[in-house]
């Protein structure tokens, strides 16, 4: 008896210690997490994403690309220093004399600086370089959106499977409830088999819905966090609910309505910078015809055996002047005008469809306020007739198949609320991403 209670004991004291370093462990993790709401995850994705940390880097590659042709109009210093030895070397015969014509050794050492003075070419290359670095700007602009909007859409998936965990955990409890309130009344015989079998099918049949959302919600956190660039590993606790949101849906709508100007839509923004770019590249063709002037001091210094040592130094003023180049300019400049055609017709088409995109999405985006509004009625309702259902299931005047049926029109239009407010979310991050909207740089 003693052995008996000796082992309870330690168990009891292993249980108790384990459960301890449990709810220590659990505990260490709610302080080690951290809270996020969207602004912050925004924040977060603004700096640590790859794409954006991508584009970036790509502007600083482009600004040293316009400073590297910046230096054409520097002057450039160069030096060459040579050794020479005479392997054979000439001699003259002077009546039986021979004399050498030259040394065994010999070394030379030449300077040279060249100062450009008239390139027209190097400035208009300026001005093309300056256009790639506005488009590097722009590409990282257009990264940015489409990342943010990413996140966007990742933080209401986010929600929208954590919201429709929790409606489905509501059904689930209220299920149960059902069951154990069946199960009392059939053991008083008060109600028949068949209602419990049937409280015990309803209640199965939610186990499933709630796994699968339970597996998307791990998952869309997971794609959030790849999505915002951290560890998928790190304890992140999201703030928010869908519900949140349902406030401010009219007042966005019709801000939306009134700023639909697409100018601002990077795809368009990128072609004109382009444009731009044939355009300088056309003129720069053309200032090829012109001539280039440079001046250049060259300083030559050099040592033979019987010579000694001889200095010399020249300035020269060079004009390099191209009369005919086989018509490649004007085969460069031919490509160019087509080149520009092609941007003028694929911008218009863009804008076309860019308009047909905007107004569905618009369309998408009233239509899912409107079934806001009409959900979150219907839940009301649907509340009331579950509550009336289950007190008459209660006294013994209802049926379960009533109570049944209240009950998934309950959750369904719940599951429904959250849903329309996600369609209108989502959609929204989509057209201000069409719109070319920084959505968030706090």
């Amino acid at each position: 008896m003693k052995r008996d209670l000796k082992a309870w004991l330690m168990t009891a004291a292993v249980l108790f210690s384990t459960m301890s370093a449990g709810r220590l462990s659990a505990q260490e993790a709610a302080v080690d997490s951290v809270s996020m709401d969207l602004d912050m995850v925004l924040k977060v994705a603004l700096s640590d994403n790859p794409d954006i940390q991508i584009a970036n880097r790509t502007i600083e590659i482009k600004k040293y690309a316009k400073k590297e042709t910046l230096t054409g109009l520097f002057p450039t210093v160069d030096f060459t220093l040579a050794g020479t030895r005479g392997v054979i070397i000439p001699e003259a015969n002077l009546g039986g004399l021979k004399i050498k014509m030259g040394t065994e050794k010999s070394y030379t050492w030449t300077g040279t600086a060249t100062l450009p003075l008239v390139v027209p070419q190097l400035w208009e290359n300026l001005k093309i370089s300056q256009r790639t670095v506005e488009l590097s700007v722009e590409q990282a602009r257009s990264s940015k959106i489409s990342t943010l909007s990413a996140v966007k859409k990742a933080f209401f998936q986010l929600l929208l499977a954590r919201d429709s965990y929790a409606v489905l955990k509501n059904s689930y409890d209220l299920a149960e409830e059902n069951l154990a309130i069946t199960r009392y009344k059939y053991k008083c015989d008060m109600v028949a088999e068949y209602d419990t079998l049937t409280a015990y099918v309803q209640k199965v049949n939610i186990e499933p819905d709630m796994l699968s959302m339970k597996n998307s919600l791990a998952l869309a956190e997971m794609q959030l966090k790849v999505l915002m660039g951290v560890d998928v590993n790190e304890p992140i606790r999201f703030v928010g609910q869908l519900k949140d949101y349902e406030e401010k849906l009219f007042s966005d709508l019709m801000l939306l309505k009134e700023d639909d100007d697409i100018s601002a839509n990077s795809s368009l923004v990128q072609i004109d910078i382009q444009k731009q770019q044939l355009v300088l590249s056309e003129r720069l063709n053309k200032l090829g015809y012109l001539p280039t002037v440079a001046l250049q001091y060259t300083m030559s210094r050099s040592y033979s055996g019987f010579m000694g040592y001889a200095t010399t130094a020249n300035l020269t003023l060079a004009l390099n002047w191209t009369i005919f180049d086989g018509l490649s300019k004007y085969m460069k400049t031919r490509q160019n005008k087509l080149s520009i055609q092609n941007l003028d017709q694929q911008r218009e088409y863009i804008k076309q469809q860019l308009e047909t995109s905007i107004a569905a999405s618009l369309n998408t985006i009233e239509t899912a306020a409107e079934k806001v509004v009409s959900y979150k009625s219907s839940i009301y309702s649907a509340e009331r007739a579950y509550e009336i259902n289950a007190k008459r299931y209660e006294v013994g005047s209802g049926i379960m198949l009533e109570l049944n049926n209240s009950a998934n029109v309950l959750q369904q239009n719940q599951l429904s609320y959250v849903q329309a407010i996600y369609e209108f979310v989502s959609e929204q991050a989509t057209l201000e991403e069409t719109l070319g909207k920084i959505i968030t740089d706090k």
